[in-house]
């Protein structure tokens, strides 16, 4: 036995290998997740392995997809001729957990960030500079409680017209020391009607993802596509193993090492609530992270 197939033999990660649909290959832990036994479907129809029509769509069509197998919640990811199957199950547990923490801890935040918006009513500012800075303080108060409700269970706020140029603006004013030094290319010519606040956190978590682990130039852009408009960060990174989980908490960081935050996490949660849907991929030189909205 080589090298390469000890390693496959002892992985912690399932792995099969087909060709013309007949399994070549699976290793042990391919066959604990799968629930087969591995003599027994060598050489045979890939089906027979599998025992799951969306399991089979994805090896014989490619891409990547989380699934529920057999008591398992698996990340299975397909390529010409190899499926490869790690257990997210635990992941997909703890994660359940973390939910429901938040959303006591958004409870807990929602009454003294309620009381906070009055408070700044009541001030009267003297200068024009002070003005700007409670004005951006009032628009911070609002923009956390939305994030606060974001812990919850997502319900979306009041819609209007809004201005992709009108959000960067203020993105740029809450950025301001972290673009400093920073290629940030902006094309945002278009609007929608939408939640206002939802919008600006997205772009935000999508905006401060690419700023701490992205390249430079990094860039921010919208389009229209089939009946949908399309708001995406881009940035120069390095090719990413996986783009699917990574909308998993704390799973982009530098070197190999996991990140810490909810952010693409709650990209999703919103872009969802708003009847949209995030997504990650590789184009050319570009690691792509956005969301696609549904527009009137």
């Amino acid at each position: 036995m080589s090298l390469l197939e000890e390693a496959w033999e002892e992985a912690l990660e399932g792995f099969v290998a087909h060709q013309e649909r007949q399994v070549v290959y699976l290793n042990p832990k391919a066959a604990q997740l799968l629930g087969v036994n591995r003599e027994k479907v060598l050489g045979r129809p890939l089906i027979l392995a599998l025992r799951d029509h969306r399991l089979e769509a994805l090896a014989l069509h490619g891409g990547e997809r989380l699934l529920e197998v057999r008591g398992h919640i698996l990340l299975a990811k397909a390529l010409p001729g190899r499926l490869y199957l790690l257990d997210q199950t635990e992941t997909q547990r703890r994660l359940k957990d973390l939910e429901e923490a938040a959303e006591t801890l958004a409870h807990e935040l929602r009454t003294p960030l309620a009381g906070m918006g009055p408070l700044l009513e009541a001030l009267t500012p003297r200068t024009r500079q002070e003005k700007e800075i409670l004005d951006l303080l009032k628009a911070e108060v609002a923009r956390l409680a939305r994030l606060v409700e974001g812990l919850s269970p997502i319900r979306p706020g009041p819609q209007r017209p809004v201005a992709l140029e009108e959000v960067w603006s203020r993105l740029e004013k809450l950025l301001a020391e972290r673009l400093k030094g920073r290629r940030v290319e902006v094309h945002l010519p278009h609007a929608l009607t939408t939640d206002p606040e939802a919008l600006l956190q997205i772009l935000l978590n999508l905006l401060d993802n690419a700023l701490k682990y992205g390249q430079d130039p990094i860039r921010l852009l919208s389009r229209l596509e089939e009946g949908r408009l399309h708001l995406e960060v881009r940035d120069r990174g390095e090719t990413l193993p996986e783009y699917e989980s990574l909308f998993l908490p704390g799973r982009r960081g530098r070197q190999g090492e996991p990140g810490q935050g909810l952010g693409l996490h709650l990209v999703r949660r919103l872009a969802r609530a708003l009847g949209g849907e995030a997504y990650a991929r590789r184009e050319g030189e570009e690691n792509v992270f956005g969301v696609s909205l549904p527009v009137d």
